[in-house]
């Protein structure tokens, strides 16, 4: 590429994108990007959908991603990652149900948040079969 369409290429992108800066602990950014290597995602397409999921911005949300459509390996790569965020929330929901007060734990809440660990669980098992 030369210098002036690299220069043309960033201005284009300091127009269109606001660039984010996040501080994150040494050992967490190391896990995160060995996570996206092992997925072949690169880090910044994989915090993009997070933030547009999050956001609510996923655009045709019942309509498959491209890249999932052309190949296999699309489609076991986001079934790995669609398992991981369910541990995540799995992993949450059983901290939410262990720090339920001892004279609460009969209740109706603890036992949806039980039921849904459970379900979780069950899923990630049937999920991790597909890929």
């Amino acid at each position: 590429m030369s210098k002036t369409s690299a220069v043309s290429k960033n201005k284009w992108i300091s127009s269109n994108y606001v660039q984010i800066k996040v501080a994150i602990k040494p050992d967490i950014a190391k896990a995160f990007k060995d996570v996206c290597k092992a997925d072949n995602v690169s880090i910044t397409e994989e915090l993009r959908g997070f933030m547009e999921m999050r956001g609510g911005l996923t655009n045709n949300k019942n309509k498959p991603k491209k890249e999932l459509l052309k190949t296999r390996s699309g489609r076991r790569k986001s079934m790995n990652i669609l398992c991981r965020q369910l541990e995540l929330i799995k992993e949450a929901e059983l901290f939410y149900c262990n720090n339920i007060p001892t004279n609460l734990q009969g209740s109706a809440n603890y036992e949806i948040a039980e039921e849904s660990i459970s379900d979780m669980e069950e899923a990630i098992e049937i999920i991790s079969r597909v890929y």
